[in-house]
């Protein structure tokens, strides 16, 4: 039999790691907390450990096995690496524990039907199939009660705070840590403290998320900016509100040139902005042409250049965007992403348009949403500052400097 183990963070990553590798034919021999050791061991210091086989892997292994409850018939003896033979419990014997611990915390166990694989010896797929999907959902309904009650050494009230962290969609290594620190800084008393509690999260979370401040204009040359980014997200709209807003552009020589030519909305929508505010505006269709309008305003401050939203998955538009940037040398690259993106959408869609070394992150629509705690993780890893945040649809004004402290009290809100 082939044996197979997963270690994880966490009990259902673990599961996660072995349905992708198995597929749905996993067979759950066995699984166990790993105690990485460390100065707190909680939490971060513990790792899951599932091993795991597939359905034709216990099929065939029945068959050879002797009939009846001997001992080769209950448990399955393995070799795994350098470990030397482990004895584990078969899948018959590890859905009993289950069932056991599940019965302990007032949990319905899932039942097996007649035949089934705890009748010992049937070979009937059907019914094995479907005590191993009821051995799934009971699996993960463990994993909850691992991930929330059952934390080695964390107070009660951390573990509160832990899990409201998690519900606000913060990413459990950040979660983690935050509680990590919490842990090693104040005392169990302390922990009640709403207001100690809440100032702590938010100046840890702050201190997670950079930020940048626009660049200065120049009197010799225009401020060049450059917004790309996925369609549907706003670029159009935060290109006008930084041309036309007091706080930023709105007193300077400005010019408006757009790329998007596929949709004739935006161009047109720049074009009303344009007329609007009596600020020149200039549709480009290729490179070249975006050199010779750039050469046409440079007498102006500044210069902010819209180009086509798509799929960070469209090469031939990503290609594009490139020979833009080329053409138009910026000083800035704004990366206009919604706040709505789910987390790894954002994680990829910043490493696809992330491509030039002056881009920064302008996020949207935080009016749109209740629950921040995801681009935390996103804004950290992905090494791109902030520059803008936008509010609303409302121009000039929905927009403004991205600031560590706002964000964090955007996520902390939530917690408490």
């Amino acid at each position: 039999m082939k044996i197979k183990k997963y270690v994880a963070p966490s009990m259902r990553d673990a599961l996660e790691k072995m349905k992708r590798d198995l597929g749905t034919g996993a067979v759950i021999l066995g699984s166990r907390k790993i105690s990485r050791g460390g100065l707190l061991d909680f939490l971060g210091r513990e790792m899951f450990e599932v091993t795991a086989t597939t359905e034709e892997n216990v099929l065939l292994d029945r068959k050879k096995a002797p009939a009846g409850g001997g001992p080769n018939g209950s448990r399955i003896s393995v070799t795994i690496g350098d470990d030397g033979p482990v004895t584990r419990p078969a899948a018959a014997d590890f859905s009993s524990v289950i069932k056991s611990t599940l019965e302990q915390s007032g949990t319905p166990a899932p039942t097996a039907g007649a035949g089934g694989l705890s009748s010992g010896g049937s070979s009937n797929v059907h019914l094995l199939r479907q005590e191993l999907k009821e051995l799934k959902s009971a699996v993960g309904e463990m994993a909850e009660q691992i991930k929330y009650q059952k934390m080695p050494a964390l107070p009660a009230m951390l573990k509160e705070i832990y899990k409201k962290l998690s519900g606000i969609e913060l990413e459990e290594r950040t979660a983690v840590e935050l509680v990590q620190n919490l842990y090693g800084r104040y005392s169990e008393k302390e922990y009640g403290n709403r207001e100690l509690v809440e100032k702590f999260l938010i100046d840890e979370i702050s201190r997670m998320i950079r930020v940048v401040k626009p660049s200065p204009v120049r009197e010799k040359a225009p401020l060049k900016i450059v917004f790309l980014g996925p369609s549907g997200v706003g670029k159009t709209t935060c290109l006008a509100k930084l041309a036309t807003s007091k706080k930023f552009y709105g007193d300077r020589r400005v010019a408006m040139i757009t790329a998007d030519t596929y949709r004739v909305a935006a161009t047109q929508q720049l074009g009303t902005f344009s007329e609007i505010a009596d600020i020149p505006m200039e549709i480009v269709h290729s490179p070249r042409d975006l050199t010779r309008a750039l050469k046409h305003h440079q007498d102006k401050e500044v210069i902010l250049i819209d180009t086509a939203g798509g799929s960070q998955y469209n090469d031939k538009l990503l290609s594009e965007l490139k020979e833009l940037l080329e053409a138009a040398d910026p000083d800035e690259v704004q990366l206009v992403l919604s706040v709505n993106t789910k987390p790894k959408d954002m994680q990829h869609m910043i490493k696809r348009f992330k491509i030039s070394q002056s881009t920064r992150l302008l996020l949207t629509k935080f009016d749109e949403t209740l629950t921040f705690g995801s681009i935390v993780a996103v804004v950290r890893d992905s090494g791109v500052p902030l520059s803008y945040l936008t509010f609303g649809q409302e121009v000039p004004e929905d927009i403004e400097l991205a600031d560590p402290l706002k964000i964090a009290r955007l996520v902390v809100n939530n917690v408490f």
